[in-house]
């Protein structure tokens, strides 16, 4: 008797702790994420960089990884592509739960371009591109 009432008092015990800490599920996340697939990258784009989207600049690399940005300052991604194609663009946080602030398809046309993203808050982020669920390419940043 006495072990099934400590039994009923952990369960309790828990699914109070479980409750008070919020929900329990992963970061939201847009399909593949890991290492980028290098030679599929190759064989669509001859490059891809996170810039600054009015100069085309690129942010100073940060020592958490990828370009530092400053707060509110509008980015693209800047492009060279060897055929037209549909790319999925996906921003993702990197820390602090993982949301999802972007996530769009845009056409990238064979040659030069670039795709707006927006600006950001401060904090650490990823964009993912992905083509036909693949994903290709990856680039952190860092917006201060």
């Amino acid at each position: 008797m006495r072990a099934a009432r400590h039994a009923q008092v952990s369960v309790v015990t828990v699914l109070l702790l479980a409750s008070a800490c919020g929900s329990i599920a992963p970061p939201e996340t847009c399909g593949e994420t890991g290492t980028a697939d290098d030679a599929r990258f190759g064989e669509l784009f001859s490059s891809m960089d996170l810039v600054v989207g009015a100069t085309g600049e690129t942010g100073p690399e940060d020592p958490e990884g990828g370009a530092a940005f400053a707060a509110d300052t509008p980015l693209a991604i800047r492009y060279d592509s060897r055929a037209a194609v549909e790319a999925r663009v996906c921003v993702e946080q990197r820390r602090g739960g993982g949301k999802i602030i972007l996530d769009q398809t845009f056409t990238a046309s064979e040659g030069s371009g670039s795709f707006s993203l927006g600006s950001f808050p401060p904090d650490i982020y990823v964009v993912r591109v992905l083509v036909n669920g693949a994903l290709v390419r990856n680039l952190p940043f860092i917006v201060r």
